[in-house]
């Protein structure tokens, strides 16, 4: 199939989700300026076009590590659940004030939404917490969202910021996922793989893991595009280095891998939503 057979998907998503790396906030000042700047941008020109959007964003830890440049973090073999907690804490506010710097230059206000499993395993948080999206956006709002690592352990973590963006998607009801990394998309074969009907175990199994700052790499963005697509959301894995990369895909270029949804889209509740993401069990059913 072409890309332009899904002109009407982009021309026609009303509410999107874009998901941010670590790799893509982190390192030298100037690219995370240019990217930021780029970004920026591209979300101008979507709600200008009337659809909302909501930004999931790691690279607090790494933000963090900058601030405490006097510690050798690279020559650590391991960080320790509370030094992780700690740099989150120092590095969350450093994030916001450089996003709020970047959108305000465009005239987007936004507001920042942190949570974790515990939030959502509950009625009453899933409840409180859908809420407080939807009236953001109402108020076109630009939501930034992250997982609260500074209280979180390991037995309450999401486990990835993919899979966070995956659960934004449904808790807003959402129409597209968009996932930003740092290479084309899918390689398979030596070749970016435009299009995926279904994501198969072999796929996993080629898909590697992080290659940057973060945790999740290619394999934990084809899981989320799996689960999203049982919900009939389709999921976009794009390059974030290129310049302008959403508007390009908005527009229905030829740009990274995306993920169909099935035909059928599922009404979202909470009950869908915990067996999509097994949250019962406290697994991420993938």
């Amino acid at each position: 199939m072409n890309r332009r057979d899904f002109l009407p998907l982009f021309r026609d998503a009303k509410t999107i989700v874009i998901k941010v790396g670590s790799a893509r906030v982190s390192g030298d000042d100037f690219e995370i300026n240019d990217f930021l700047f780029s970004l920026a941008s591209d979300i101008r020109d979507l709600r200008d076009s009337g659809k909302k959007v909501v930004l999931v964003s790691s690279g607090a830890i790494s933000q963090g590590k900058k601030l405490l440049s006097n510690i050798d973090w690279e020559s650590s073999k391991s960080i320790s659940l509370k030094e992780k907690q700690a740099l989150a804490a120092i590095g969350q506010s450093k994030l916001m004030k450089l996003y709020e710097r970047i959108f305000s230059r465009v005239n987007i206000p936004i507001a920042q939404i942190l949570f974790g499993k515990m939030e959502i395993e509950n009625h009453r948080g899933y409840e409180n917490l859908q809420n407080t999206f939807l009236q953001l956006l109402n108020w076109n709002i630009l939501p930034i969202v992250n997982e609260n690592d500074s209280i979180a352990t390991e037995e309450l973590k999401v486990g990835d910021n993919d899979y966070l963006s995956g659960m934004v998607t449904l808790l807003v009801n959402a129409d597209i996922l968009v996932i930003l990394t740092g290479v084309d998309g899918f390689i398979k074969d030596n070749q970016t793989v435009s299009y995926l009907n279904d994501i198969l175990q072999a796929d996993l199994e080629l898909a590697k893991g992080p290659e940057g700052p973060g945790t999740g790499g290619m394999n934990t963005k084809l899981r989320t595009g799996r689960i999203l697509r049982k919900a009939g959301i389709p999921t976009a894995i794009i390059n974030g280095k290129k310049k302008h990369i959403i508007r390009n895909l908005f527009a229905a270029e030829e740009e990274g891998t995306l993920i169909h949804g099935n035909q059928t889209r599922l009404p979202m509740d909470e009950k869908t939503f915990k067996e999509l993401f097994n949250m019962k069990s406290g697994e991420t059913n993938v």
